[in-house]
């Protein structure tokens, strides 16, 4: 099951036809492969292909964060052991976002789809608990400048209003421009002062989110290294495993019951796995080592 190769049919649909597939079957509004970055549309393909047997509640629809992305990818890697799958979920680089290697998956789970799915309708919104996805972009708000610049009209009305004066008028103005003058100018600067408050306040915000952001990666991060370690140390404990193995196994031993042997280490999980013989022949130089140092003060006695 899902063995397709490069030169199938799968590989040869368009980003278009792709887009149009995943919408219809799911009911969103993409317009880019990217957007499947998340990897809760992979898994809502494979729900419609076994009902039932994916999780959606365990999938976040809105995941934006990697850390949240990677739970979504746990999911689908869990079906595809249940189910049987071996197709290998690049996580590392769909995380990315990256146009060709979502559009690849993409194309062989059209495939995948096409070969597998049942015969019948899929309520895609019902399956996901009716949530409704989606994806456009945020609107603009005006600058500052251009606020300013439509603002500039009307100051410039008003004064063209106020341009024709009577003499009276004038002289009344102009004797008391000096005492106005001075309010004017402390209500300016208090309004500066005023408006610097919230520019901080929403300055510090949007550090206090970036760092959170960061955070969040770095904890995944090192999940990511943990599980790694983790792996290396199940892959040497088996290549410690043969070795011994190998060392142990006399020259005429039946190669049939050896090759069983190595089999058996090879194909064990992490709890079958045993633990290294502490008997191996790797300790007898170090006991021959320790034996020949306690002898040493014998020989200098005599």
């Amino acid at each position: 099951m899902s063995q397709y190769g490069t030169m199938t049919g799968a590989y040869f649909v368009s980003r278009g036809e792709i887009i149009k597939w995943i919408n219809d079957l799911l009911g969103l509004g993409y317009s880019k492969v990217e957007q499947c970055c998340n990897g809760a549309a992979y898994c809502q393909i494979l729900d419609a292909v076994f009902p039932g047997d994916v999780p959606l509640k365990k999938v976040n629809f809105d995941a934006k964060l990697e850390h949240d992305m990677i739970k979504n990818y746990k999911v689908l890697q869990t079906v595809f052991d249940k189910k049987g799958i071996s197709k290998a979920i690049e996580v590392n680089k769909l995380v990315k976002g990256k146009a060709m290697d979502n559009l690849e998956f993409l194309q062989w789970f059209k495939q995948f789809y096409d070969t597998q799915a049942p015969s019948g309708d899929y309520n895609a919104a019902e399956r996901r608990g009716g949530q409704v996805i989606i994806n456009k972009e945020n609107d603009k708000q005006p600058t500052g400048p251009a606020k300013r610049r439509a603002a500039a009209p009307s100051s410039e009305a008003d004064t063209g209003s106020q341009a024709p004066r009577t003499a009276r008028g004038s002289a009344r103005n102009s004797s008391t421009a000096s005492g106005s003058k001075r309010p004017l100018e402390e209500a300016r600067a208090g309004n500066v002062k005023s408006s610097s408050g919230p520019a901080k306040a929403s300055t510090q915000g949007a550090k206090d989110a970036k760092v959170r952001e960061l955070t969040e990666e770095v904890t995944s991060l090192q999940l990511t290294v943990h599980e790694l370690e983790k792996e290396r140390d199940f892959y040497f404990a088996k290549l410690r495993q043969v070795e011994i193995r190998c060392q142990t196994t006399d020259a005429g031993a039946n190669f049939k019951s050896f090759a069983d042997e190595l089999l058996e280490i090879l194909y064990s999980t992490d709890d079958s796995v045993p633990e290294e013989d502490e008997s191996s022949p790797e300790a007898a130089p170090e006991q021959q080592e320790a034996e020949s140092v306690a002898q040493a003060p014998e020989i200098e006695a005599q």
